[in-house]
């Protein structure tokens, strides 16, 4: 193997495996995480790990917490045609919504997190669709 084949080769391996790790942008420059929450769910919605998930429609719509005040709501989607939708969470009645973004890329992962203040009382992932649909999860407890 010539050496110019060489080093490029060393090169994409050495850049191939962080990138895949890495968040990064979506077509509308939402930040989203490749292979975070989870992909499947049981029937009982409790994953372990801190979350709570769903299967809805096309895909996998999950809720975890990460610290204290730190919660994501994760979209895991499957297969299915455009959507355009967008994550939250809801807490004591307030939702807290992420901006409506395309969900046409499958399989993929949608991410977004929110900054809540402390409490004990449970919070809910939700998806949004922009034809009005709402699907949450199972509440998980932040205590």
């Amino acid at each position: 193997m010539n050496k110019r084949i060489r080093n490029v080769i060393v090169v994409a391996s050495a850049i191939a495996v962080p990138l895949m790790a890495a968040p990064m942008a979506s077509a509308d420059g939402a930040t989203v995480t490749p292979m975070a929450g989870v992909t499947s769910c049981p029937s009982d919605g409790n994953p372990g790990g801190g979350q709570r998930c769903t299967k809805i429609g096309n895909g996998i719509l999950s809720v975890r917490k990460a610290g204290n005040t730190y919660f994501t709501t994760n979209y895991y989607r499957q297969d299915g045609g455009a959507l355009t939708a967008r994550n939250g969470v809801e807490r004591s009645g307030t939702n807290h919504w992420a901006a409506f973004r395309n969900m046409g890329t499958v399989p993929f992962h949608y991410e977004n997190s929110w900054t809540l203040s402390a409490s004990c009382n449970a919070v809910t992932g939700k998806l949004n669709t922009s034809g009005g649909d709402t699907y949450p999860t199972p509440p998980l407890p932040a205590c």
